[in-house]
C-alpha cells in the first residue's frame, strides 16, 4: 500500500465534506454576535433569535450542530453556553476571530473558492475571476472589506510579532527597516525588546499616513517612510525585515523585491524574511492549506526551504540560516546576506 494511504473508508470523506457546513454555520453565528450574547450566561435559542431577529428553530439547529464540535454547549434546559472553543468568537477580545468570520468577508472567500477549478486549469488566481479585480486592487476600492482584512491581519500579527522579536537578536543591528510593516506592530515589538535599535516603518503612503511614530517606538527611535517597495526602499540600514510579504508574490517580483533590499543594505547587512516554511512529506502541515489559499487569492505562494534558497540566490542573497520562532507562531525567520559582500559582524 502506498505511503499515507489506508483502507477504503467513505466516512473520512464525508467528515471532511461535513466540515464545510460547520464552517458556514460559524460564519452565521459570528455575523449575529451569538458569542457576545452568551458572555453573561446561558441563553435559549428562542431568546437568541428574539435578540438577533433570526428564525428561532433554524438558529437552534445550527447551535445544536455546533455544540457537537465543542463550539457552544447545550444543557438539559435547552440553553446554550459559551465554551472555551467559542470564546474567540466574541468581539474585542485577544485572539478574536469574529471579524474574520463575518459574512461580508467570508462571502468574498467562498465565491473565490467556488472558482478553484478555474485556477487548477489555468494557474490564474480565482479571486480575480470571482470579483473582477486582483485582491489588493479590490481591497483598495472597497474600504469595508479592506477594514475587515486589516483587522484580521492585525489579530493574527499580534502574537507573531512578539515571537519574532524574541527569536532573533535584532540588537546586532543599528537600524532595522520593517518593509511593508503596516501600522508597525512588529517593529514596535522589536524596538521594545531591543533598546539600542533605531527603526524605520516603510509601507504605502495611505497605510502609514495616520501612524504616530510614538505608537511604534520611543521618541527619536522610529521614523516613518511611505512609498512603493517595488520602486525603492530606504537605504543604508543594517536589517530589512519582510514579514508575510514575500508569500504574496510569485518568484520574479519576489526576487526583485529581495534584491532591492539587498542592494539597499549596509555591506554587512541582512535581509530577514519572516514566512511559513512548508515541510516535506505527507505529515499534517497547515501551511499547505494556506498555500492553496494564496494560490486562489493572489499570484503568491508558500515555499519550502529549498524554494527559498533558490529564490534568495536569484535575488543576490545567500540563505545563511532558518530560525524557528518561539511559541505564538509557526513562522520562521530566513536570514539572507548579500552574496557580493563579506559579512564582518559576528552573528548570534
Amino acid at each position: 500500500m502506498p505511503p499515507g494511504t489506508r483502507s477504503s473508508d467513505p466516512s473520512v470523506i464525508h467528515e471532511i465534506l461535513g466540515s464545510v457546513a460547520v464552517a458556514r454555520c460559524l460564519h452565521a453565528v459570528a455575523e449575529l454576535g451569538i458569542a457576545d450574547r452568551l458572555e453573561e450566561g446561558p441563553v435559549t435559542a428562542d431568546e437568541l433569535a428574539a435578540a438577533t431577529g433570526a428564525h428561532a428553530r433554524s438558529l437552534y439547529r445550527v447551535m445544536r450542530m455546533l455544540a457537537t464540535t465543542g463550539i457552544f454547549a447545550e444543557d438539559e434546559a435547552g440553553r446554550f453556553h459559551l465554551t472555551p472553543a467559542a470564546a474567540v468568537l466574541r468581539s474585542g477580545v485577544e485572539g478574536s476571530v469574529r471579524n474574520r468570520l463575518r459574512l461580508a468577508w467570508q462571502d468574498l472567500i467562498w465565491a473565490t473558492y467556488g472558482q478553484l477549478p478555474y485556477t487548477v486549469m489555468t494557474g490564474e488566481p480565482a479571486f480575480d475571476r470571482a470579483h473582477g479585480l486582483p485582491l489588493f486592487d479590490y481591497l483598495a476600492e472597497n474600504p469595508e472589506a479592506n477594514a475587515v482584512f486589516d483587522k484580521a491581519m492585525a489579530l493574527i500579527s499580534g502574537p507573531e510579532d512578539e515571537s519574532v522579536a524574541a527569536s532573533y537578536n535584532f540588537g546586532l543591528h543599528d537600524v532595522v527597516v520593517d518593509v511593508g510593516g503596516g501600522r508597525g506592530g512588529m517593529l514596535a515589538a522589536v524596538l521594545a525588546r531591543h533598546p539600542t535599535v533605531q527603526g524605520i516603518l516603510f509601507d504605502q503612503p495611505q497605510v502609514v499616513e495616520e501612524v504616530d511614530p510614538g505608537e511604534v517606538g520611543p521618541a527619536g527611535r522610529c521614523s516613518i517612510v511611505g512609498g512603493d517597495f517595488f520602486r525603492f526602499v530606504p537605504t543604508g540600514a543594517d536589517a530589512y525585515v519582510l514579514k508575510r510579504i514575500i508569500h504574496d508574490w510569485d518568484d520574479e517580483p519576489a526576487a526583485r523585491l529581495l534584491g532591492r533590499c539587498a542592494a539597499a543594505a549596509q555591506p554587512d547587512g541582512r535581509v530577514l524574511v519572516v514566512e511559513a516554511v512548508i515541510r516535506p512529506g505527507n505529515d499534517p502541515d497547515p501551511h499547505k492549506a494556506q498555500d492553496v489559499g494564496m494560490m486562489l487569492l493572489t499570484r503568491g505562494r508558500e515555499r519550502t526551504a529549498e524554494e527559498f534558497r533558490i529564490l534568495f540566490e536569484a535575488s543576490g542573497l545567500r540563505l545563511e540560516r532558518i530560525i524557528a520562532t518561539r511559541e505564538g507562531t509557526t513562522l520562521s525567520i530566513l536570514e539572507g546576506a548579500p552574496m557580493t559582500r563579506q559579512a564582518t559582524r559576528q552573528r548570534a
